[in-house]
């Protein structure tokens, strides 16, 4: 232990004591050097070297993998100290108690704050799944989440997270004694002889988590049971999705964080009074369906077939859709329509139609529509062709279209000066992706062309800061060249100003990379040159339209300027 006041590493000066746990012990530390505050963890030379090899390597590891994230609810670890018999790790100070230290102090808490909190934990998971090799935490449980006074949730201890795909499987290191996780929270396969992980293994952490939260039962003392046993006040909806993420064979649970995210986003559709209201709501459409029906059939003496037609015909509901003016009564005809026949993909077509119409995909369309595609995804998924079509469609209508609240606290990434695209382009990767892998699908060449521009969006930033981003500019470039030619084959607007002005953006952040990775300054001439003119032949018709097309117009210049000023040297001289 050290004492307040004592320089670590000569540069870090102990300020106070923040926390202590069995081998280690966490100060506040002042930098000296950049005038910031860190936190420090001390960790004691075990008298076992066996096992201080271990906790080295795992700390050693933790660090080199930390620092290629670019998650803002993924603390940074900055320095490793070895001096004075002990390890001192130096990592971003994050003001705020653990989950665990909440639920001690306060009890259950509130099903809202619990929801918000597993949607902001499915968002970092999924970050690191996706990653090109997915890590997985292995370790996920109350006492491994901090909640800031802001209500944010940040990730802590990656000391035993695995990399797969890469060197390793999904196997743990041998001699981990941690290597299981934690019991009670841990997912029945991580305790398993021989047995591996992935993504569905920290979905059951996950749900485990909730479920403690929500409940004050602990998973291991009393075993996970429906929440609505412990506390009948719990709504039913988010008790089938706990039960869901915590189910015992991976193959039942939610198969990635992103689908638990919009489950747990939509549970209260679930409830029995929320299925009561909607149900109401659309046999009021119903019923005058009925009413016009009825005087036919009883004037054809064929009531019941009429009522079978109007009930189970799958072609009689996408007409009606197609025929109304009225976009509650439209919607509710396709909702209809899917649920006669879960396979057809045309509903939803149709709904990404009407809801693009207005270039605005809200909130309250993005429930209705997933809430929908999630619950028949195994139909739809029968059919890999169609369902790469479905894929692809919903992945542009988020990338283009969406504008609800999960734009809400995002930051955009060194490639996109503009937030809500780079939202809209996480929200839109997973989508391109499902379509990509499909090589029957027409256009698994343009998705491919979305998912990898999608990728370096998420991935450049941490590969800026690790200093291994050389080579990856040049296959953007190719992708950003692709994009502008499609976007110019479509009469969309929407589409083309959008394409256009994130190329420009990109030529304008990144020209000494492009540089560098051999593309010459002709070539990014050219393809700003295409975006911009990509811009002015497109007609606008609305306000936003205007204000895309007027970015584009006034990015042209700037643009063309970074170029030129990436290729002249130091001195002034150009090359």
């Amino acid at each position: 232990m050290v004492g307040l006041n004592t320089l670590v590493g000569k540069r870090y000066k102990i300020l106070a004591q923040i926390g202590k746990g069995g081998m280690s012990t966490v100060y506040l530390a002042m930098d000296s050097s950049l005038n910031k505050q860190w936190a420090i963890k001390e960790i004691r030379s075990a008298s076992d070297p066996v096992q201080r090899d271990l906790v080295i390597k795992s700390l050693t590891v933790e660090a080199n993998m930390i620092k290629r994230f670019d998650h803002p609810a993924i603390p940074r670890i900055v320095d490793l100290i070895e001096e004075k018999g002990s390890l001192f790790v130096v990592m971003d100070y994050v003001e705020g108690q653990t989950l665990a230290s909440l639920l001690k102090k306060e009890g259950p808490q509130s099903e809202e704050d619990v929801v918000d909190w597993g949607i902001q934990l499915c968002d970092v998971l999924d970050y690191l799944h996706r990653r090109k090799h997915p890590v997985i935490f292995r370790d996920m449980k109350p006492s491994n989440v901090m909640l800031t006074p802001e209500g944010a949730i940040k990730l802590i201890d990656f000391g035993i997270a695995l990399e797969t795909g890469k060197d390793a499987d999904s196997k743990p290191l041998v001699g981990d004694d941690r290597q299981l996780g934690t019991p009670g929270f841990g997912a029945p396969e991580q305790f398993a002889d021989n047995g591996t992980v992935d993504a569905r293994t920290d979905i059951y952490a996950l749900g485990a988590t909730l479920f403690y939260l929500l409940t004050g039962s602990h998973p291991r003392k009393n075993g996970i049971v429906p929440i609505r046993e412990i506390n009948p006040e719990l709504s039913q909806g988010l008790e089938l999705v706990i039960a869901k993420a915590t189910s015992k064979n991976p193959d039942d649970r939610f198969q990635t964080c992103a689908d638990f995210a919009y489950a747990l986003k939509h549970y209260k559709q679930e409830d029995a009074a929320y299925r009561k209201a909607l149900n109401s709501k659309w046999w009021g459409f119903l019923g005058t369906a009925i009413a016009s029906v009825v005087c036919l059939a009883l004037a054809g003496g064929s009531l019941v077939l009429a009522n079978h037609a109007q009930n189970t015909d799958y072609d009689y509901w996408m007409n009606q859709a197609a025929q109304t003016t009225d976009a509650s009564a439209a919607e509710a005809a396709y909702v209809r329509a899917v649920e006669i026949k879960t396979n057809a993909i045309e509903p939803y077509e149709q709904l990404i139609k009407r809801y693009t119409a207005d270039s605005d995909f809200s909130d309250d369309e993005e429930q209705i529509y997933n809430t929908l595609i999630n619950q028949h995804a195994d139909s739809l998924r029968k059919d890999s062709t169609k369902w790469a079509e479905l894929s692809f469609d919903t992945g542009r209508m988020y990338w283009y279209y969406y504008s609800g609240s999960k734009m809400a606290g995002q930051s955009a990434s060194a490639a996109n000066t503009d937030p809500q695209r780079y939202a809209r382009i996480r929200a839109a990767s997973q989508w391109m992706h499902n379509a990509a892998q499909e090589s029957s699908f027409s256009n698994v060449k343009l998705a491919k062309i979305y998912a990898d521009i999608a990728d370096f969006n998420t991935e450049i930033v941490p590969l800026i800061n690790e200093g291994s981003d050389s080579g990856k500019y040049k296959p953007y470039f190719s992708k950003l060249n692709e994009l502008v030619k499609s976007a110019a084959q479509e009469d969309n607007g929407v589409i083309s100003l959008e394409s256009a002005n994130l190329t420009l953006d990109a030529l304008r952040v990144y020209p000494r990379k492009f540089r560098a990775d051999g593309i010459t300054q002709q070539q990014m001439s050219d393809l700003a040159d295409a975006a911009a003119s990509l811009a002015d032949k497109t007609e606008t018709t609305t306000d936003e339209l205007d204000a895309s097309k007027k970015a584009a117009q006034q990015a042209e210049k700037p643009t063309k300027d970074a170029i030129a000023n990436a290729f002249v040297d130091i001195k002034g001289d150009a090359k």
